[in-house]
């Protein structure tokens, strides 16, 4: 029981991570973004490849986790900003069919080039910070770690989303015509919000990595990195950084107990996934049935020079 809360705990700080960045994206800017798996995975590999010791991929450079984190940031970013610059003019519709192309395209880069990430073998001996100082509650130590770096992520990203550009984000995202008749230049602003919200991707999957401490293709499937990071968004409310964090962790629960639940089923090995989708897709028509703005709604000013504020 105590390694199912372990668990619950680093993934649910890890999917938190993931969520803030899609956040940014789609609840301020308004950016459809659904090949979010080809951002984790790149910060996955990023951070293998730069912490882990010589095998039959690129790498042996067995540097620090702080590296890996921070290339994990950098190779999304950029990844986001090559994505952005011929998709960043499309619309709505076809902005979200770009990504998600494009985000598989990434998986299967990394997938084909074995002699980058050992293709279709996966990556192991991946290090998991502070198993060396606390052997005995390794999982308890990383996944208090992962939190840490959740926390700071949110404090930096509620400072930022607060402040004029973020405010500026919103704009775009609720009338980007009045924002450019105002002077504004909506691609850089939405160009920074792609950026930076892969960074926060990239960087989830890089926590990801060394949790796991091995990754393969199949670690990045559209289920587990697209699809449930979505739903994590849109159940805490959309708009909100803290909506997203309770939402990773509520779904997260959400899909741990319902292991529990199947083994109770009569159903084959091969049904269980299945049946725990479906049980998370109806956990989220509920809330849109009930609660559409999330298990915490976007907080809008009313008034900023009095301070006021609303939560819609």
């Amino acid at each position: 029981m105590l390694g199912y809360i372990a668990s619950l705990l680093c993934m649910g700080a890890i999917y938190s991570i993931a969520a803030l960045g899609v956040n940014l994206q789609w609840g301020y800017t308004g950016l459809f973004n659904i090949g979010i798996a080809g951002w984790f995975a790149a910060g996955a590999y990023t951070s293998a490849i730069l912490t882990t010791g010589p095998g039959s991929h690129l790498g042996g450079f067995g540097l620090p986790f702080p590296v890996g984190l921070l290339g994990a940031a950098i190779v999304a970013g950029i990844f986001g900003w090559l994505i952005g610059l011929p998709t960043l003019r499309l619309r709505f519709g076809f902005f979200a069919i770009a990504t998600i192309g494009l985000g598989r395209s990434m998986v299967l880069f990394f997938k084909n080039e074995q002699w980058l990430t050992s293709g279709v073998w996966g990556m192991g001996g991946i290090p998991k910070p502070l198993s060396n100082v606390f052997p005995a509650n390794a999982d308890w130590a990383y996944g208090f770690l992962v939190l840490a770096i959740m926390l700071i992520l949110y404090y930096i990203l509620e400072k930022i989303v607060s402040s004029p550009w973020g405010r500026l984000q919103l704009a775009i995202k609720e009338d980007e015509h009045l924002t450019e008749m105002l002077g504004k230049d909506v691609w850089h602003y939405r160009m920074q919000s792609l950026v930076l919200g892969s960074m926060l991707v990239g960087i989830a999957g890089a926590t990801y990595a060394h949790y796991q401490q091995y990754i393969n293709p199949e670690s990045f499937g559209d289920v587990m990195a697209t699809f449930i990071i979505w739903v994590m968004v849109v159940a805490g409310g959309t708009g909100n950084n803290k909506g997203s964090i309770a939402g990773a962790f509520t779904i997260w629960l959400v899909w741990t107990l319902s292991e529990f639940g199947a083994g109770y089923l009569p159903l084959a090995s091969t049904q269980v996934p299945y049946v725990r989708t479906l049980l998370v897709g109806l956990v989220i028509v509920g809330l849109l049935r009930w609660r559409p703005q999330g298990l915490i709604g976007r907080k809008r000013a009313v008034s900023a020079a009095a301070g006021e504020e609303r939560v819609e």
